[in-house]
């Protein structure tokens, strides 16, 4: 697993120069993760617990938001970039933060810090806070600066335990919906 994580963040810094712009480096970043190495949505089995497995998906290669936002976000903050985990209800996605203030000097900052998103699910798309404001409308919810900003590690942690929950609960496997119950609750 170490071993996978390396070869994919090698590859990218490998690729990534100090004077790329935000943007482009995610562009790269999308090019190596998703073109060279594969990474993808798994859409025909979603609700499957191997999709919540990092090692699976290191294997595999396909995922769900979550375990794809994971891996990609370590390979980037492996190299500096500054993308962390976005909590959004029924997705998990990443933001790219304005470590530098470009959008709050260009007068175009809204409070959040977030330069843009991003969409491992969807290959790396690209996306901004009016689409997250239209994402969260279409839920009928209303908008919570959570939706918008980085979470925890621990936030993290609970919804991949709260993914596998549903999971096996799918599946049947009582004995382990147990245990992951249990370990969420310790995180609570």
């Amino acid at each position: 697993m170490r071993k996978d994580l390396k070869k994919i963040t090698q590859d990218v810094w490998l690729e990534i120069s100090q004077k790329n712009t935000a943007l482009e480096k995610v562009r790269i970043m999308n090019k190596i993760f998703f073109g060279t190495h594969k990474f993808r949505g798994n859409s025909k089995d979603f609700h499957a617990p191997a999709n919540s497995c990092i090692n699976t998906v290191l294997e595999n290669r396909k995922g769900n938001p979550l375990s794809l936002s994971l891996i990609y976000s370590i390979v980037a903050q492996n190299i500096g970039m500054p993308i962390y985990g976005v909590n959004l209800p029924n997705h998990f996605i990443l933001a790219y933060m304005d470590e530098h203030r470009i959008k709050h000097e260009n007068g175009t900052a809204k409070s959040h810090g977030v330069l843009f998103y991003i969409n491992p699910f969807s290959k790396g798309s690209l996306f901004d806070e009016d689409e997250i404001d239209e994402f969260i409308t279409s839920l009928n919810l209303p908008a919570d600066r959570e939706f918008y900003e980085p979470c925890s590690n621990s936030s993290i942690l609970r919804r991949m335990l709260t993914n596998l929950i549903a999971a096996f609960k799918e599946a049947g496997a009582a004995d382990k919906v147990k245990e992951l119950t249990d370990l969420r609750e310790i995180l609570e």
